[in-house]
């Protein structure tokens, strides 16, 4: 499915926030999840959100800036492009004083074209399903 993420609520107290690992990375992950959150927090109860990464209404990119900011404060970054060359050790270093993993800051860097998309990936996480066991006869 091209489908990252939805949310929806499900009673007027409880909204359910469902993840795929379409991207298999953690910067996709976490962003994913905190694009759901956003809609949470931004949106009406009474609609439903399929992140498919078609097109980008109103609330599709607040929810996405919201995720973005939350991940990756923009003061933070405007600090880390101003002051550093982007290296792998630098990348870890400004994750490390943020909070959060390296693989993350990567895929900002990525999404704002500040690095091209084969650059740093190794910082990255990378996720995968469990082969299935055989069954036994």
């Amino acid at each position: 499915m091209r489908v990252s993420g939805a949310t929806r609520w499900v009673s007027p107290v409880k909204a359910l926030i469902q993840l795929s690992l379409r991207y298999k990375s953690d910067d996709q992950l976490w962003f994913s999840f905190f694009h759901e959150a956003g809609h949470v927090l931004l949106h009406g109860k009474r609609e439903v959100f399929i992140n498919d990464g078609d097109g980008q209404d109103t609330k599709e990119s607040e929810a996405s800036k919201f995720a973005a900011d939350m991940l990756v404060p923009p003061q933070a970054l405007q600090r880390f492009l101003a002051a550093d060359k982007i290296t792998g050790e630098s990348v870890r270093a400004f994750a490390a004083s943020i909070g959060i993993a390296p693989g993350i800051v990567v895929g900002r860097l990525q999404y704002e074209g500040v690095v091209s998309h084969n650059q740093h990936n190794h910082l990255k996480q990378w996720f995968a399903w469990p082969a299935q066991a055989s069954k036994a006869a």
